[in-house]
């Protein structure tokens, strides 16, 4: 089950406050994942962060000496954004595909590298295009490393903000690789700066119809709506849009492996665990645990896990 809704609406900017110091945001993204958006919006607005998240994709930084890579980097972003800054607006309305040479960016790295776009069909859309955003294809060929750079469109009713577009997708998407890897396509970098971009790990462009990992205890999960596999490639995640962490994922490390001692009625090792909680984190740990199984037992109308909770429950 996905966590519940939770917003709030305190100031996002405020001019006057002191540009504070805060640690680098991907390191913070991946390990402390919020719903709301807002609460990413302030730290980079009032804080001295850095709005350019994560690292070079391991292609790429294979082709860069150790003490470059720093510089590289730095480059790397400035010349994407360069780019961005002046293509992105013809970006979103192409009426065709086109190829655009880029070897300002490939020559970083001694290669070609070039950037497809898809202009809109005979449908109205553009084919890579979601509700917010598009997708264009950043290549280098001679290594055959492909990556999925996702721009967003314009003027986006702010509500759709809470579940899609770049403050939302980015943190969600950093959080997702770090905690379920195996369940979403690499996510390498992006910029909530100029023209916000993500980008990922080129998976294709056609629906493979491979059916996600089979999980019992998801950390994050996708609304149903948008769960279909076209946001899936090799049965992973590609888009992160309406993607929440679950009850599960939320709480602490113990606290899981608490719950499914629990699931697999192990009674042996959750009495071991409940007589081990000495202090108030752990004892918090072991109520948590048993208060989502208890919730999960009636929703499921888990019969055999009820009676197990009771009897775990009367012994303690």
């Amino acid at each position: 089950m996905c966590g519940m809704e939770k917003y709030t609406d305190f100031l996002i900017y405020d001019i006057n406050a002191p540009r504070v110091h805060h640690r680098a945001l991907t390191g913070y993204l991946r390990r402390k994942w919020s719903r709301n958006p807002n609460e990413l919006k302030r730290i980079v607005y009032n804080t001295d962060v850095s709005p350019y998240l994560g690292a070079l994709p391991p292609q790429l930084r294979a082709r860069v000496p150790r003490e470059q890579i720093a510089w590289v980097t730095a480059e790397f972003r400035d010349k994407l954004e360069d780019f961005l800054i002046k293509n992105a607006p013809d970006l979103r309305v192409m009426d065709a595909d086109k190829v655009y040479e880029l070897p300002e960016i490939g020559d970083l790295f001694g290669l070609k590298c070039n950037l497809m776009a898809r202009g809109i069909n005979v449908y109205g859309v553009n084919p890579w295009s979601g509700l917010l955003g598009f997708v264009c294809k950043l290549s280098f060929p001679e290594i055959d490393a492909h990556y999925a750079l996702k721009l967003y469109y314009d003027h986006i009713p702010e509500v759709t903000h809470y579940s899609h577009g770049p403050w939302f997708e980015v943190a969600t998407g950093l959080a997702a690789n770090r905690a379920e890897s195996r369940d979403n396509v690499p996510m390498y970098m992006a910029s909530l700066k100029y023209e916000k971009y993500l980008l990922s790990q080129w998976a294709g462009d056609k629906d493979d119809g491979v059916p996600q990992r089979i999980n019992e205890h998801k950390i994050f999960c996708t609304r149903t709506e948008e769960d279909e596999s076209r946001n899936r490639r090799g049965g992973r995640r590609i888009d992160w849009g309406e993607t929440y962490l679950t009850n599960y994922g939320a709480m602490s490390y113990p606290a899981r492996k608490i719950y499914r001692q629990v699931m697999n009625m192990d009674a042996a090792a959750v009495h071991r665990s409940i007589d081990g909680a000495k202090n108030s984190f752990q004892k918090r740990d072991v109520a948590n645990a048993l208060e989502l199984a208890e919730l999960v037992a009636w929703y499921d109308d888990n019969q055999p896990l009820s009676q197990f909770l009771y009897k775990i429950q009367n012994q303690r």
